[in-house]
């Protein structure tokens, strides 16, 4: 057979019988005619997600058969050369056209970055968004899917026409969304809060401003107070709430601006119900604290400036309201000890097959093989303990033993205080980095070496607590190494640009003159 110039774009069984089609959708003319099953059409792009594991890394490039990536039937073209050549016993393979760049891109990050849903409730990392993608319309979020996609792609495959269509989209997706929030048209529509989502994920994949979103969070806050507790009514719903929440907490962490923490006290009203939102809770909790906290040493180095050393605080800080204070900070630390155990009966009851959280200091120890979402939640949660545990000691070691404003009996109690502190500092840390290889799929079930397609998905949820340990000052050399390590890798393997470029006494410090503490 010649081949015409062309290949078919019929449906896949009027290919394999050929015969003509009239590609009509969602079934062409013949399989209706004929009562069979219309396959559908290998040039359409749809999303198909499984867990199934691979022990081969992912290694596509840009030339590769964009079906290799999503779990189309493969078809291969057997043609005859040109008709121009004389047709003798020699047998050609027409190359296929080349890959559609958006199809490959959008295959790649939801093989990557999206977490598959497997329906038992525990959140991932966008596994809701094959169930709202929409293929046939490139509405806001299916662009703003495409940008983040082609951005996520350019890094792993180095097309620079995929980072220029990446930026055009991303522009494309910022005007039309600030219409739809001016204009106040679906604006409780899920899609815009994913999409605000996906824009916060750009920022982690470009490393821009490192990954700090802060343009977006009021919008996002705004959103989903807008929305209130009816936002967790859906199973999809309470996945974009927590993923909204970890972005607003995170940009309240960096800026010290505790009023983004928690929209509409969601978080804190279903904490006495689920342990998943009293976790969100004490992380909203623990940021405040730690403002707070910072604001008392700011304040006394201030006063340390203009006054004498024996009555610059005592003039300026409530004494009492300093320790209700502090009485605060190690009630929150009691109550990171009782979640491990509920959240370890909650994760028994509700999460049959998943790895359960651990006390304090466990992770390294334990044989237990952990779920990536629920290594995701441990290292999140220690996050939250190792801010706390860090704040504290800061104040202790800026502020409060240097003045001695309190007396020998309250610096004798600090002084007890303080080893605990930082055992639980770096038993803290041990945990998250423990957890850093069940939550990239490094390691199966029998506690053998392998590989997870979604890594990615983990990466960008845990990115920011790695680099919390990659800058503090109470990590031991070895930890700085691992946690450099995983940084790197997120980097350089999985295409994270946030993961690296933080500086000693960088964003963390915020001008306190922190040094290595954050």
């Amino acid at each position: 057979m010649v081949f015409p110039g062309h290949f078919s774009t019929g449906c896949m069984l009027c290919r394999r019988r050929k015969v003509k089609c009239d590609e009509a959708k969602p079934t062409c003319k013949r399989c209706f005619t004929y009562g069979k099953p219309c396959p559908g059409y290998t040039d359409e792009f749809s999303f198909k997600h499984t867990r199934a594991r691979s022990n081969n890394k992912h290694t596509l490039s840009p030339s590769s058969d964009k079906r290799s990536l999503c779990t189309q039937p493969k078809e291969d073209y057997v043609l005859s050369p040109s008709h121009t050549a004389p047709i003798t016993n020699r047998i050609a393979i027409a190359r296929p056209p080349d890959p559609c760049y958006d199809e490959l891109s959008l295959c790649y990050f939801v093989r990557r970055f999206v977490s598959p849903d497997d329906g038992d409730g525990l959140p991932g990392h966008f596994s809701f968004l094959p169930g709202i993608f929409d293929h046939h319309n490139k509405g806001l979020l299916e662009t703003a899917t495409l940008s983040v996609s082609q951005l996520a792609a350019y890094h792993q495959f180095g097309k620079e026409e995929l980072r220029t269509q990446s930026l055009q989209n991303y522009g494309s997706v910022i005007r039309r969304l600030q219409e739809i929030i001016k204009s106040g048209e679906q604006i409780d529509d899920d899609k815009v809060i994913a999409t605000i989502l996906l824009l916060c994920t750009y920022k982690d994949i470009s490393g821009e401003g490192l990954g700090d979103s802060s343009e977006h969070a009021p919008g996002l806050f705004y959103l989903i107070e807008r929305r209130g507790p009816e936002q967790i009514g859906t199973r999809r719903g309470a996945e974009l709430f927590l993923l909204a929440l970890l972005r607003l907490q995170i940009h309240s962490f960096l800026h010290e601006d505790a009023k983004y923490s928690d929209p509409g006290s969601i978080a804190t009203l279903m904490s006495v119900f689920d342990p998943l939102f009293r976790a969100l809770s004490m992380m909203s909790q623990t940021i405040s604290l730690r403002i707070r906290l910072l604001r008392l040493v700011e304040l006394g180095r201030q006063n340390d400036q203009v006054s004498s050393p024996a009555s610059s605080i005592e003039s300026s800080i409530d004494p009492r309201e300093e320790q209700l204070l502090l009485l605060e900070c190690f009630e929150m630390i009691d109550k990171f000890y009782v979640w491990d155990n509920e959240a370890s009966l909650y994760w028994q009851r509700i999460f049959e097959g998943r790895g359960v959280p651990t006390g304090l200091g466990q992770m390294s120890s334990s044989t237990t093989h952990y779920d990536a979402e629920t290594a995701c939640i441990i290292i999140l949660v220690r996050s939250a303990r190792l801010i706390l545990l860090l704040t504290m000691l800061l104040y202790h070691g800026e502020l409060h033993v240097v003045k001695g404003t309190q007396g020998d009996s309250y610096d004798d109690l600090w002084t007890e205080c303080k080893p605990v502190l930082e055992s639980d500092v770096s038993k803290t840390i041990e945990d998250m980095l423990a957890a850093v290889p069940y939550a990239l799929g490094d390691i199966d079930v029998n506690g053998k070496p392998t590989t997870m397609s979604y890594d990615g998905a983990a990466a960008i949820m845990i990115v920011h607590s790695i680099r919390l340990i990659s800058c503090c000052a109470y990590a031991t050399p070895a930890q700085l190494g691992r946690a450099d390590i995983i940084l790197k890798r997120m980097n350089s393997a999985i295409g994270i640009r946030s993961a690296v470029g933080w500086t000693v006494g960088g964003t963390f410090g915020m001008g306190l003159g922190m040094g290595r503490f954050f």
